[in-house]
């Protein structure tokens, strides 16, 4: 095997040349990894957008959640309260006690000649 002698330099060249490669390759791999990693279909652009998705829904679960304790509350208060069941029956139905007085008013409406004149109305 014949050797080759080369001069300090020459090597040193060489040596800064690998480097470079190495380097150049090492970036040009890190490029192809780094950029599916943050901008891919599961990135971490992606992750923070499920994130923040997974935590309006957790909220919107919560008030469904909520309402929906309200609305047995409710329910279990209509089948067994009788003072609801009451107050119920006279706001819907008009339904009174024996004994009892209704004042019924009717609402005010206005005088339409009034409206379509701009002069106030006379006493």
């Amino acid at each position: 095997m014949a050797r080759w002698n080369r001069s300090s330099e020459t090597v040193e060249r060489h040596r800064k040349l690998r480097r470079r490669i190495v380097w150049g390759v090492g970036a040009v791999v890190s490029f192809y990894l780094l950029v599916p990693l943050i901008v891919g279909d599961m990135g971490l652009v992606k992750y923070f957008e499920m994130r923040r998705t997974h935590h309006q829904l957790q909220q919107e679960i919560q008030r469904v959640s909520d309402e929906n304790k309200e609305i047995e509350d409710e329910i279990h208060a209509l089948r067994s309260d009788p003072v609801k069941i009451e107050q119920l029956a006279r706001e819907r139905l008009g339904l009174v006690r024996p004994g009892e007085t209704v004042y019924q008013f009717e609402p005010a409406s206005p005088d339409v000649s009034s409206l379509n004149s701009k002069e106030p109305p006379s006493p």
